[in-house]
């Protein structure tokens, strides 16, 4: 669990990083791979996180998005003009999930999840993973900050 003393710190250098007084950055309610996302304004969210906050959100990441990434991969795979959001519009959460638990169990029974981590995070995914809005990393001040929306 996070400090208030090191929220607070991470909401300064959001502000600084975007340029705005910490006051117009709000904390989440919930959180995003069990670490709080950042608001500035109604439209712009953030991760703002350490070295090993980063690598353990990307993992988490992963778990949770293995339908994201075998889809994006067949599709690259086999050049095709579709996108995994597409899925969204077509598929219920429920069915997701049931999607990505399959997708699991197959890793875990072959590979593992934590070697097609491994592998993602050595390519320089962490950026693909955690940042859905731009897909980049931008360091500022000792922290990561990753643009979700």
């Amino acid at each position: 669990m996070v400090s208030k003393r090191e929220t607070e710190k991470k909401i300064r250098v959001l502000a600084d990083y975007l340029r705005v007084s910490p006051e117009k950055i709000t904390l989440s309610k919930g959180t995003l791979y069990s670490f709080k996302a950042f608001y500035y304004g109604p439209n712009r969210a953030y991760l703002v996180l350490s070295e090993i906050e980063a690598n353990v959100a990307a993992r988490r990441a992963i778990m949770n998005r293995l339908w994201v990434i075998a889809l994006e991969s067949v599709f690259s795979y086999f050049d095709i003009g579709c996108y995994p959001t597409d899925a969204l519009e077509k598929l219920s959460h429920d069915d997701i999930r049931k999607i990505n638990a399959g997708l699991e169990t197959l890793f875990d029974k072959t590979c593992g999840i934590e070697i097609l981590a491994e592998k993602m995070l050595a390519l320089g995914n962490r950026a693909n993973i955690l940042a859905d809005y731009d897909q980049k990393e931008n360091f500022h001040v000792d922290y990561y900050i990753y643009r979700l929306f």
